[in-house]
């Protein structure tokens, strides 16, 4: 007897649509939902492999590359780690985290790439004033 595995895709087909009613959702969700829907179904198309003589043939869908998809973006996801990890310091170091307030949100969803612009000259502008103020570390930051 198969069993029949619970999967993140069975799960949207099952309940998004009904969740979707009842919330105003983005339409990057939207959009997300139907990919991770669609991938590695008739939906997307696909390929078939097949020996020469006929003997075995199989069905090959095309997955829908969504960075969220768990079904194929795990390949994706560890070259990207890998990517990541090559860059790392061979030194001791710090990852930062700067969290925009709620409240600023809506400047952000509007203007995207000014805002990072002035968020990230904001973040370097305090972790050079916190890294030359001699209370906390005293040092010279290179940038």
């Amino acid at each position: 007897m198969a069993s029949s595995a619970v999967t993140l895709q069975s799960i949207f087909r099952q309940h998004f649509g009904a969740y979707a009613v009842t919330r105003r959702l983005p339409l990057c969700f939207h959009k997300a939902a139907a990919a991770l829907m669609a991938c590695r179904t008739a939906a997307l198309g696909g390929h078939v492999q097949a020996c020469p003589e006929g003997h075995v043939e199989r069905v090959w869908y095309n997955s829908c590359k969504h960075r969220s998809c768990p079904q194929c973006a795990y390949l994706q996801v560890e070259q990207w780690l890998a990517a990541q990890k090559a860059r790392l310091l061979a030194c001791d170091h710090y990852h930062v985290v700067f969290t925009l307030p709620r409240e600023l949100h809506n400047l952000w969803r509007d203007n995207r790439r000014r805002f990072a612009d002035l968020l990230f000259r904001a973040a370097r502008d305090t972790l050079f004033t916190l890294l030359g103020d001699p209370r906390s570390l005293g040092a010279t930051a290179c940038w």
